[in-house]
């Protein structure tokens, strides 16, 4: 299908109120993807966690899965288990916290 039948094929989807907009249709698209292909999910949460834009806990929720399988399956492709990095004034606004906190319940 070339794109200019795919623009057609849209435009039909909204001007008969299927869809509010193209990006209405876009997401339900990306969610019949997801459902039609689930390992699609893990290959989502590989990428994000390897890029360090998620923390193990939460690429398994994306995966679908519990912590321990998305353990098992960063294993078996060679991926390493990944501390995220920190920066100095996030650590430094940790200590801040925890400081002010224990004087307070002090």
């Amino acid at each position: 299908m070339d794109d200019h039948t795919l623009t057609q094929r849209v435009a039909v989807l909204i001007d008969r109120g299927i869809f509010r907009d193209e990006e209405s249709l876009r997401a339900s698209a990306y969610r019949s993807l997801l459902i039609l292909r689930p390992e699609l999910k893990v290959e989502i949460a590989l990428s994000l966690y390897e890029r360090e834009e998620v923390s193990l806990g939460r690429a398994a929720e994306i995966a679908g899965l519990s912590r321990e399988e998305f353990k098992e399956i960063l294993a078996s492709r060679g991926m390493e288990r990944r501390m995220p990095l920190r920066s100095s004034e996030e650590i430094e606004a940790d200590v801040r916290f925890l400081v002010e906190g224990r004087c307070k319940a002090s």
